[in-house]
């Protein structure tokens, strides 16, 4: 809105679609517009506070926090007799994988949009100005999600993903978060992976993504 003439500024799509992917490396952080029982009557105070983050490392994007259902799988407890009441059931705060093969996907998309001169972007900036190509944040998201994601069949090979032997219940599988606040979570064997392997396929190593 542009304040001197209280009158909404013109903007292309390509201009939303690069400010949204700035604003995810830069970080987003808000409390929710009328938060409070009147829009979740369940849901603790903090679970309102939303931060949005990346890691410029992987090129994960992270959001959410343990106290908010943050996507379509979760399910908020509502009972005080059960002691779960403001409780997600499985809260999938971190790195969700159907969210980064959402980002990889429309990387990949951009990246041939600006190729053909149909997309005028092809980096974002980071905290203290420094570049990155979307070419390069693509790359890094393959780099470095079957390290972070996938739980090798064999414990021989676990030195070389990220992974807690300790949490591990079933092998051969994809978490279904990384970094969540509750570590457990993430070894989680969830249908969000369908999600991931079909519009982000080029991410999986084949012989790993086999169900």
């Amino acid at each position: 809105l542009n304040n001197s003439s209280s009158r909404i500024s013109p903007c292309s799509l390509a201009e939303i679609v690069h400010d949204s992917l700035q604003s995810q490396v830069l970080g987003i952080h808000f409390r929710e517009w009328n938060a409070g029982p009147d829009i979740d009557d369940k849901m603790k105070d903090e679970g309102f506070n939303i931060d949005i983050s990346f890691n410029k490392q992987t090129g994960f994007i992270y959001g959410g926090n343990q106290h908010n259902c943050g996507t379509w799988m979760d399910k908020m407890g509502s009972s005080s007799n059960a002691g779960n009441f403001g409780v997600p059931a499985t809260p999938r705060d971190g790195c969700n994988i159907e969210i980064i093969a959402l980002l990889k996907s429309t990387l990949s998309w951009l990246i041939s949009l600006n190729k053909d001169n149909l997309y005028p972007y092809n980096s974002v900036y980071l905290p203290f100005g420094e570049s990155l190509s979307l070419s390069k944040w693509d790359l890094l998201i393959q780099k470095n999600f079957e390290k972070h994601f996938y739980i090798p069949e064999s414990s021989d090979l676990d030195s070389s993903y990220e992974v807690d032997p300790k949490l591990i219940n079933r092998r051969g599988i994809y978490k279904d978060t990384y970094g969540n606040s509750s570590k457990w979570a993430d070894y989680q064997f969830r249908p969000n992976i369908c999600v991931a392997l079909t519009i982000a396929p080029e991410l999986f190593n084949n012989d790993h993504a086999i169900l």
